[in-house]
């Protein structure tokens, strides 16, 4: 009679417990059944007796076949593990026969339990009776097995090739070659692998006998049709009885399709499709490494950025189709006049980039002039010789910025000032970059200006020219920084229009305004304020009803209140311009075109638009100063003055007050007299002034207050 066989059955399902040990039965085996849930039933049933076969559920319960096989390895435990599962993809199968597993059956498959548990007796029998030496590994047992799973089972000698001592069929339809060739070569495994990849390789095979941990590598194989195939191998270090590494029993996976695929989404992501060069996600990769060196060696670094002239008429002109054989060509010389084609990118359309580790300055810029010359020779599309332009932009590490997109962003200002200027190469300067990082930072700070009361207005005279009197002032807002002092608008405006900002500062400048010109009425100065108005503002649905509303809380009438709006916050939406105007205009309150002269406006729209007042933009008072110098200063100012005097003559005839800002002398305010114009405010009146030192100023002042 044989020996009784404890079984210990890891899962839930005692049902399926009973199933195994009658199937055990059935092939005249008697055995004692054991139960665990867990990692503590586990570890407690093997202390208290002796285990010959566990038998897991591959996935239902609190402890998994991959969990416990793993569990079974980490605590050197070396008993046999059936796993029973009903579906298992093949996949899953590689994964817990890789992990240890001696077999994996389902219900269908109880049949084949007996000869399971007959060759795991076998096997440990056979492997607590083997003597030193190189004695074959047990073989038949494994056949019918291994020849069912998708992938290669080998057995491996424990030696410095790694030598096979078995190799399932699977090798042939992977390499093309027989296991019995391989088998009869005992470096046959190393010679097959990859040239790059052979060292690598075999010392990790070799490490993992010595260390006795999993093997785990992927490289290339050269097949026997010259096809090269990527492996995934994971192998098992079997110990003889002294501890001594003796076999290596693993697993090899296909996946050179995957390699391909993810080499294929690589090139997708770093490279350029028409060209083949890299683009700029890559390149900006390989600047940072770049920068990374740089810092460490003290060498300087150059980035250079190449954008072709109008390419977008040679595609609309020539073809789309022309236009990628053009920049194809370009992508060759400059390979070509580098000698290093790793090191040119395509950035985006016709833009270029050049990664120059160790160049300065200088070098970049000879650099720079080399690579325009390869523009000097035409490209040929359709027999038709095509020239080009281009402009070079250079940033260079540690001069202008330390990291890669810094240094991307200003080889970019620096090329657009190139193609802006026509002057072939530009170094990046401060010059090329209209976004001052400092005025950035104030955007933030910006935003809580109001609430922490850091806004002031300040006023500038408006004068009567005819009755030398001042009649009104323009409320200019200034910013009154805790540690920038004061901000002068020019520095935040701008910001605050693209970010937003701008309409809770109008709403504040207007109360602000209106709130002073009701003071000014009770002190009985009878001053009008005039308030510049944004685009946005200007659009916004509920101006009309927020300004009634201010006037009436400050008892201010509506023809005290001038509001400012440029030609191109007009033109926007110059229909719906025309129907605010309007609006405000019968409301009582007046407007002015600001800046008239500089803008886009048509005379058909100035002629319907309802404004009572245009100011001549101080540009062209400035311009018309005359100092006998150069013919060309001497025909500018004749120009401008025409301009002043063609725009007065204009505004009357249109029934319009004109106003000239930016008076600087007295000579200006001569010619403007005599030019007709109503109204003058500059520097030569008087400068902005906060409302407290307007009183004052007036006392002092030639100008008369109006009424006296």
């Amino acid at each position: 009679m044989r020996q009784a066989l404890t079984l210990l059955v890891v899962g839930e399902s005692r049902a399926d417990a009973e199933l195994i040990s009658s199937s055990l039965s059935e092939s005249g085996h008697v055995t004692r059944l054991a139960f665990a849930e867990d990692e503590a039933g586990v570890l407690d049933n093997i202390s208290k007796e002796h285990c010959d076969l566990i038998v897991v559920q591959r996935t239902g319960g609190r402890l998994p076949a991959l969990r416990l096989l793993e569990l079974l390895r980490t605590r050197r435990i070396d008993v046999p593990v059936i796993v029973f599962s009903d579906e298992h993809t093949d996949e899953e199968l590689v994964q817990v026969m890789r992990a240890g597993a001696r077999d994996c059956l389902g219900r269908s498959a109880l049949g084949r339990l007996g000869a399971c548990v007959e060759r795991e007796l076998r096997g440990a029998e056979e492997r607590s009776d083997a003597a030193p030496g190189r004695e074959a590994p047990p073989e038949k047992g494994y056949r019918t097995l291994v020849e069912e799973i998708p992938a290669l089972v080998y057995v491996a000698w424990a030696d410095e090739l790694g030598s096979r001592a078995y190799l399932s069929p699977q090798l042939q339809a992977m390499t093309g070659f027989k296991p019995v060739e391989w088998l009869a070569e005992p470096d046959a495994w190393a010679g097959h692998l990859h040239p790059e990849d052979k060292e690598r390789v075999l010392g990790e095979f070799r490490q993992s006998c010595a260390l006795g941990q999993t093997f785990l590598s992927e490289y290339r194989v050269l097949c026997r049709d010259d096809r090269i195939a990527w492996w995934h191998d994971q192998g098992r270090v079997i110990r003889e009885a002294g501890g001594r590494a003796k076999f290596v029993r693993g697993f090899v996976q296909d996946v050179t399709e995957q390699k391909v695929a993810a080499e294929t989404i690589r090139r997708m992501r770093f490279y350029d499709l028409l060209t083949g060069l890299p683009n700029r996600d890559l390149l900006r990769d390989r600047l940072g490494q770049a920068l990374a060196e740089s810092s460490r060696d003290g060498k300087p670094l150059a980035m250079l950025i190449l954008a072709l002239d109008r390419f977008g008429e040679i595609n609309n002109t020539l073809g789309h189709q022309n236009g990628d054989l053009i920049i194809r060509e370009l992508a060759q010389r400059l390979g070509g006049v580098l000698g290093k084609p790793e090191r040119v990118a395509r950035l985006r359309g016709e833009e270029f980039g050049v990664l120059l580790p160790g160049s300065d300055l200088a070098l970049a810029r000879q650099i720079g002039d080399k690579i325009l010359g390869l523009l000097e020779q035409p490209f040929m599309v359709q027999n038709l010789p095509i020239e080009i332009g281009a402009g070079v932009g250079i940033a260079a590490a540690p001069e202008h910025g330390h990291e890669a997109d810094i240094l991307l962003r200003r080889a970019d200002l620096a090329v657009q000032a190139a193609k802006r200027l026509a002057s072939g190469c530009v170094v990046y300067s401060a010059e090329c970059d209209p976004y001052d990082p400092l005025r950035l930072a104030l955007l933030s700070e910006l935003r809580r200006a109001i609430e922490a009361d850091q806004l002031l207005l300040f006023y500038q005279p408006k004068v009567n020219l005819k009755t030398g009197t001042v009649v009104g002032v323009e409320a200019l807002l200034r910013w009154r920084h805790p540690k920038r002092g004061l901000v002068p608008p020019g520095d935040f405006i701008p910001l605050a229009e693209q970010a937003g900002v701008i309409k809770p500062l109008t709403w504040w400048v207007l109360g602000e305004a209106v709130k002073q010109c009701r003071a000014w009425e009770r002190d009985d100065l009878g001053l009008d304020v005039a308030v510049n108005l944004s685009a946005r503002s200007l659009h916004d649905p509920q101006l009309l009803e927020r300004i009634a509303d201010l006037l009436s809380d400050h008892e201010v009438l509506p023809r005290r209140l001038q509001l400012e709006v440029t030609e191109s916050a007009v033109m926007t939406d110059p229909v719906r311009a025309v129907e605010i105007l309007g609006q405000l205009g019968a409301f009582g309150v007046g407007v002015s075109i600001d800046d008239f002269g500089t803008g886009y406006s048509s005379l058909t729209y100035l002629r319907d638009l309802p404004v009572s007042e245009i100011k001549i933009d101080k540009s062209f008072i400035i311009g018309m100063k005359g100092n006998g110098g150069p013919g060309k200063t001497i025909a500018r100012s004749a120009s401008n003055k025409a301009i002043v005097r063609s725009t007065s003559e204009l505004g009357h005839n249109l029934g319009l007050r004109v106003v000239a800002e930016g008076v600087e002398d007295e000579a200006a305010l001569e010619l403007l007299r005599c030019y007709g114009c109503d109204l003058a405010q500059g520097y030569y009146i008087a400068r902005p002034m906060a409302a407290d030192a307007f009183v004052p100023w007036q006392a002092e002042s030639p100008w008369r207050r109006a009424g006296s």
